[in-house]
């Protein structure tokens, strides 16, 4: 499947299915994982690239203290350092439509 022929209510992302220390064997490209839903407050950003940090990798080998288990459990999207451009956000947002940006999420990022 192609990036074009992916359904508009996905992304595609990389999700962490457990812990481990063969990181190659937790993670797996999914086309299939529902598009985020957008809270009040909040942008939506179609992102251009991501990073798994060294502090992702930590998580994802359960070698992270403050993080043991995604609170709603496994998979979770692990990755937080993103960029890309904003597709909706708030009316009274400083943010538009448009706009490129870099982000960084709090973990865990649930599915």
């Amino acid at each position: 499947m192609s990036v074009q022929d992916v359904p508009k209510e996905t992304m595609r992302c990389i999700l962490a299915s457990a812990h481990g220390d063969d990181i190659d064997s937790l993670l797996y490209m999914s086309g299939n994982s529902p598009k985020p839903t957008r809270k009040k407050g909040e942008v939506l950003i179609k992102a251009h690239a991501c990073a798994l940090a060294p502090g992702d990798v930590r998580v994802l080998a359960g070698h992270c203290d403050f993080f043991q288990e995604p609170p709603n459990g496994f998979p979770y999207i692990p990755g937080g350092d993103v960029s890309g451009v904003v597709v909706e956000a708030d009316g009274k947002s400083r943010f538009k439509a448009g706009d490129a940006v870099m982000a960084m999420f709090e973990l865990p990022r649930p599915v």
